[in-house]
């Protein structure tokens, strides 16, 4: 029987684990009549039976907790492949699966070599750091130096393993990473198993209707969809003057926002003079998403000018494509363009 082990160092309760962890895994479960799933999670705090029962009821799936102590460099890394150890012993696994280079660092350490062990790349680790604590201390730039040292042996060193093989989210990610770390080209790939599938346009059209009547946009309303956080890398002010210059043009433009940063949006639209009754903010389940994004003609991707937004691929493109919506963006990720960036 398969069994597929999926190693997290950046948590369960991440807000991307539902589309781009527990969603991909069940897509692969799926696929493979009888597979059963592992999820080793390293949590700071506890986490109750209760709530991960919450978090995931797939009775194909076991999460498992594994107590995270704060980051030290690479001696946070060995103490948790250390703890990782033994439970992979009480584990017969087909394939270990680590997301990101601090989880690829520690599975390393932690397997036997003779199982093949894929290390996700979704972004580069220490080029976020820096760009999240700008203008960067001596602290921060330590942090990032460290950071910047484990992608260095996970993506080149660990790379050259016969067991080892990476899976980047974009072509830009994986010449990223060739260049920068020397990743061998035979052992980096983008991967797409974790793409959502296509709805067909009868879908589409039916939760169309569906979604408009419920959130009462007219028919003939053209609707433009952010569907995210308002992060500063996320570019919310953005958004909101690219609409409220489409909004000015047409009064019947109508911007529909997913997030849960709903009172940054509504300062946001208050400052442009947008009326309510152009916009709806909400907050939806993931599993409810493609439903309120069907009732859009057209989603909004802005993003910084910077090579961490370079090389990535958004799961909001992902969702947007999903559902057939084309993406209004500002050339700054290599998948939606192919212009030269700009940073």
């Amino acid at each position: 029987m398969q069994n597929i082990t999926f190693i997290l160092y950046d948590s369960i309760f991440n807000s991307v684990f539902a589309s781009q962890v527990l969603t991909p895994l069940q897509s692969r479960l799926d696929g493979t009549p009888g597979a059963t799933a592992t999820i080793i999670s390293f949590e700071s705090h506890a986490v109750s039976q209760k709530k991960l029962k919450k978090i995931c009821n797939d009775s194909r799936i076991t999460l498992k907790v594994i107590k995270k102590i704060p980051f030290l460099g690479t001696l946070s890394l060995r103490y948790a492949a250390f703890k990782l150890r033994p439970l992979l012993r009480t584990i017969t696994s087909s394939e270990i699966i680590a997301r990101g280079p601090l989880a690829g660092w520690i599975a390393y350490n932690a397997i036997n070599q003779s199982i093949p062990l894929i290390i996700q790349a979704r972004g580069l680790a220490a080029q976020e750091y820096l760009y999240a604590h700008a203008p960067a201390s001596w602290w921060h730039q330590f942090r990032a130096w460290q950071y910047k040292a484990i992608e260095r042996t996970v993506y080149g060193q660990y790379a050259q393993s016969k067991n080892v093989h990476i899976h980047t989210v974009s072509d830009a990610l994986k010449q990223y990473l060739r260049n920068e770390w020397n990743t061998p080209q035979e052992k980096v790939s983008v991967a797409t198993y974790d793409v959502p599938q296509a709805y067909t346009p009868a879908t589409v059209h039916t939760w169309r209707l569906h979604t408009r009547a419920q959130l009462q946009i007219t028919t003939d309303a053209y609707v433009y969809v952010y569907n995210g956080s308002a992060h500063p890398w996320q570019c919310p002010e953005k958004t909101v003057s690219f609409f409220a210059k489409k909004y000015r043009e047409n009064k019947k433009n109508f911007l529909l926002i997913l997030t849960q940063s709903k009172e940054r949006f509504s300062t946001l639209l208050r400052a442009q003079h947008i009326p309510q009754s152009a916009y709806h903010i909400t907050c939806v389940p993931h599993a409810d998403i493609y439903e309120y994004l069907a009732a859009a003609d057209a989603g909004l991707l802005f993003r910084e000018s910077h090579c961490i937004n370079w090389v990535s691929r958004p799961t909001k493109a992902l969702e947007y494509h999903a559902v057939g919506l084309p993406i209004i963006h500002n050339d700054t990720i290599e998948m939606l363009t192919k212009k030269r960036p700009s940073y």
